[in-house]
């Protein structure tokens, strides 16, 4: 009886520190849906976490957990009567909460608790108001609708809404939990001091004019409007998104609910670098990984944003993991399959004021954080445009990605020496060292010349499977079946399986269409499916040991751009690293494709002209496939047609003329003999000008001889104007043709030419010629006399 009664007073005390904050942190685990008006027979109960295993034992059991201390020494509870004597049974020591105590710390609510949260109704009007009222800076997107047809709505703050700009991009989220408003709160709080503090406050209009903000203040609308943790499917949706999905939380399987859908298509349509996610009720920030112990491998900027995070609140910081293991949520999908570093930040339930002013400020330093480190702008060396590539920085090795449709990509790092990979299906891998320093980012942009080399683009879903919760016994990555093979291989544990997106579809062509290489120095069996679409259907395509090529028309599939690589259940799931090892898949389809020609070298020649004069330009390319290739010239005032066949490789002339001055762009471009097109050469500028203007004037005869004026009309002087007399026709005994040149005709002036001596009889005609122009008249000659016709 003495021992119950020190233990009772020892979970009192170690309760009573857990309210006032001395040495304790809570938060929410359950994966059961409970209501906010709780039960009237429902109980708050604090215990003991006496084993290891005790908190996935209270997963499994759905026990709504809605704190855990620091230490993880005890927790606090909701259950009903039966679990209550459940918990006493498993030995775990359960004692109630005083209902003074439990409504203080927001485990058990009042009947006015929902009075001062925002409904769906009441958010979705507030999110309209700031659209309308602030529509230079915000643009509101319906994202998709919720199972049971809410729209999932999605605030864009930024300077320029309707234009993608070389801007790092955040996220904002509340409400993945329904009942947890608290989420909701701050999201709408961040928008509102965004708009309304634009025009007044040069922090937060630096902010938006250099950054992409988006805030969807509830991802689970139907769970909010029923109070309750998952969404009308019962479904917990931070436990359904597809990186190390485990099925948890009610999940059938990865993405299974339209609201995970919709943030993961969000999430691919936006370039996000930082993420915030928040629940509710504790006093914690948590940062990735949540699956397993080991640190990701952007940990030193994690840990340092987390700190600076926590330091406006004192908040507990804390690896995911270490706090308690989840698998499919949130956090683990930014980043683990498109490089956004993401945090899930608990906050109290209650008091919207006192936890809005400990987070405005920390909010403002993770906007801030995503423009660390290094950024830059990806295109291609042909064309010039934006190239969806992806950024590997050796020492913090995870991808990033640049948006396909600006070609930007923002890396966070810590100031230091790095070295930096970037790649590009179709393109030739390029390698930098970089130096980052503090204060600002360090600018690399790159461009890429193009190379038939095509590899997995992108992790879409991963479920790896091991006997330890810890992946103790396999530390590999997913990202590893990214890329050319480099003998570093993501291991999918026996039954384990990834899907990778290759971005280029894979085409049924001639031989095989794709390899996947398998590696560790064992052969492993896997099978493979393709499939159009993310989330299937998935075709059998067929079975693989070791590295193995694999051909569409086996299975009459014509193309698919998804694969899905499962392992075959076989080996030994405790060994090490167990499972297929998938160190690549690469697109032989895409990587046997007809290249086009390269860009042709910037036009040579003449840069400086007159009008109607003609001119010759150089330029040569050559074809990766050593195919004759055809040229377009473009002269700035016409286009030519295409030319050619010529050898790849060898010079090739064109000519053209002006007949109007002015400053003309000449740039060429070439395709092959399929048609497939380079992008156009870098311009020649020429400037023509409007040169001399010869006109043939006043035609005058005198004894033996024609005379006729030469005038320059136009802007410049005529040198060497080359001038013909000749009489045709008649009897012309002397003086046929007389030929000369005039050595100079300033613009505005005149010279006289003469004929020779003339002697003949009969009719004449008289042509005269002037440089280019030419004068025609007819006469009479008798003897030495000319008679011209009028």
């Amino acid at each position: 009886m003495q021992k119950k009664k020190k233990l009772q007073q020892h979970i009192y005390v170690l309760l009573i520190c857990f309210l006032v904050g001395i040495a304790t942190i809570f938060g929410p685990i359950s994966i059961a849906s409970h209501k906010m008006n709780q039960p009237e027979d429902s109980i708050i109960a604090a215990i003991e976490l006496t084993y290891s295993d005790t908190l996935k034992t209270l997963d499994e059991r759905g026990v709504i957990i809605l704190a855990i201390d620091k230490p993880r020494e005890s927790a606090v509870v909701l259950v009903s009567p039966q679990d209550f004597l459940w918990l006493s049974e498993h030995h775990l020591r359960p004692q109630i909460v005083p209902d003074e105590i439990a409504e203080k710390q927001g485990w058990k609510y009042t009947a006015d608790f929902e009075r001062d949260f925002h409904n769906y109704a009441q958010m979705t009007t507030e999110l309209q108001s700031i659209a309308s009222s602030y529509p230079a800076i915000t643009a509101l997107y319906n994202l998709g609708q919720s199972v049971q047809g809410r729209i999932i709505w999605g605030l864009k703050i930024t300077d320029n809404p309707s234009t993608e700009e070389d801007e790092p991009e955040i996220r904002v989220c509340g409400v993945h939990h329904g009942n947890e408003y608290m989420g909701a709160e701050l999201s709408l709080l961040l928008a509102q001091y965004l708009t309304q503090n634009y025009a007044t406050n040069s922090t937060v209009a630096t902010l938006v004019n250099s950054r992409e903000i988006w805030i969807m203040p509830m991802v689970n609308p139907d769970g909010r409007e029923m109070s309750t943790r998952d969404n009308a499917n019962g479904v917990d949706l931070n436990r359904d998104y597809g990186y190390m999905w485990g099925g948890q939380g009610g999940s059938p399987a990865p993405f299974s609910q339209p609201e995970t859908q919709i943030i993961r298509a969000n999430a691919l349509d936006n370039y996000f670098v930082l993420s915030l996610s928040y629940h509710t009720t504790a006093e914690i920030v948590n940062y990735i990984w949540n699956y397993k112990h080991q640190r990701v491998p952007d940990n030193t900027v994690v840990e340092y944003l987390s700190n600076k995070y926590g330091s406006h609140n004192g908040y507990w910081v804390v690896e995911g993991y270490d706090w308690y293991q989840t698998m499919g949520d949130t956090n683990d999908f930014s980043y683990g399959c498109r490089g956004d570093i993401d945090w899930t930040i608990e906050t109290p339930n209650t008091n919207i004021p006192a936890v809005w002013e400990l987070h405005r400020e920390a909010m403002f330093d993770i906007i801030k954080g995503a423009d660390l480190g290094l950024r830059g702008i990806v295109t291609d060396a042909q064309t010039g445009q934006p190239l969806a590539a992806t950024v590997w920085v050796e020492e913090a090795y995870w991808p990033c990605f640049s948006d396909p449709l600006v070609g930007d990509y923002h890396k966070p790092l810590m100031p230091g020496s790095y070295h930096v990979a970037v790649r590009a299906n179709g393109y030739q891998e390029q390698e930098f060292t970089v130096e980052v320093y503090s204060g600002h980012p360090t600018y690399l942009n790159v461009t890429l010349s193009r190379e038939n080399s095509f590899f997995g683009y992108q992790i879409t879903i991963a479920r790896f499977v091991a006997p330890s919760n810890n992946f103790q016994n396999n530390p590999t990555e997913a990202i590893a079946a990214l890329g050319p093979p480099d003998e570093s291989c993501a291991s999918l544990g026996v039954g384990g399986y990834i899907v990778i997106d290759m971005k280029d579809n894979i085409t049924d062509g001639e031989d095989s269409d794709f390899r996947v290489y398998e590696g560790d120095g064992v052969l492993d069996g896997y099978s493979v499916y393709g499939s159009s679409y993310w989330n299937g259907p998935w075709s059998m395509i067929g079975a693989g040991m070791g590295t193995t090529e694999f051909d569409l028309g086996d299975v009459s599939l014509e193309s698919v751009r998804y694969l899905k690589i499962l392992d075959d259940g076989n080996g030994n799931p405790g060994e090490v690293n167990p499972g297929c090892d998938i160190d690549a898949v690469e697109n032989l389809a895409a990587a046997n494709a007809n290249l086009p020609p390269n860009i042709p070298a910037t036009p040579s020649g003449p840069q400086v002209g007159i009008v109607n004069a003609t001119y010759s330009y150089m330029t040569s390319t050559t074809d990766p496939e050593s195919s004759q290739v055809y040229y377009l010239w473009s002269w700035g005032d016409e286009n030519s047609s295409w030319l050619g066949p010529f050898d790849s490789g060898a010079s090739v002339q064109a000519t053209h003329d002006w007949n109007t001055a002015g400053n003309y762009s000449v740039k060429v471009k070439a395709k092959d003999g399929l048609g497939v097109e380079s992008g156009w050469s870098d311009p020649l500028l020429v400037c023509i000008q409007a040169g001399p203007l010869i006109e043939i004037g006043q035609i005058t005869t005198g004894f033996g001889r024609i005379r006729v004026q030469i005038t320059n009309t136009g802007a410049r002087q005529a040198l060497n104007v080359s001038w013909s007399i000749l009489l045709n026709d008649g009897l012309v005994l002397l003086g046929r043709q007389t030929t000369g040149a005039i050595q100079e005709i300033a613009p505005g002036s005149s010279s006289t030419i003469q004929s020779r001596f003339l002697f003949g009889l009969g009719r004449i005609s008289i042509a005269i010629s002037a440089d280019d122009t030419e004068k025609t008249i007819s006469g009479v000659l008798f003897g030495p006399f000319v008679i011209i016709k009028s």
